[in-house]
């Protein structure tokens, strides 16, 4: 699909959500992308933290398991919603990251209303042919 000047995609607009789990409803439902993201974060962090616990010092493994209900829950929250409620350049986090990518795609490209201008054009000087009505010789 080639974007002419959309600015979001029905995806991001309309994002899947679950209303209830269970007997605990939530009023404005909770993004299953949100809930993935931090699901896969905080196994992530459990993994990270077991392989330099068992690698590293002992202690280590002791402040892994003292606090690990605050690693696993706060760490992935934190940076969940630095990921999806934050504006980057008034423009939720997924879009800014595809506007940067589509941007490094095509920094030597220029363009004029979605089309595509040739870049030998760039930086010439105009050269315009005289007026002749028709009918008139030179």
């Amino acid at each position: 699909m080639k974007l002419k000047g959309e600015n979001f995609t029905p995806e991001y607009k309309y994002p899947i959500k679950i209303y209830r789990i269970g007997s605990i409803e939530f009023a404005n439902g909770l993004e299953v992308r949100k809930m993935i993201f931090s699901f896969v974060l905080a196994i992530l962090l459990v993994i990270g933290f077991v392989m330099i616990g068992v690698q590293g010092d002992h202690n280590l493994l002791g402040f892994v398991a003292k606090n690990w209900l605050i690693l696993i829950t706060v760490i992935p929250g934190i940076i969940t919603f630095v990921v999806f409620n934050l504006q980057y350049d008034n423009k939720k986090f997924i879009p800014f990251l595809k506007g940067r990518v589509r941007f490094y795609r095509t920094k030597e490209t220029s363009y004029e209303h979605f089309i595509e201008v040739a870049s030998e054009q760039m930086g010439k000087e105009m050269v315009f042919e005289p007026h002749m009505k028709a009918g008139e010789d030179e």
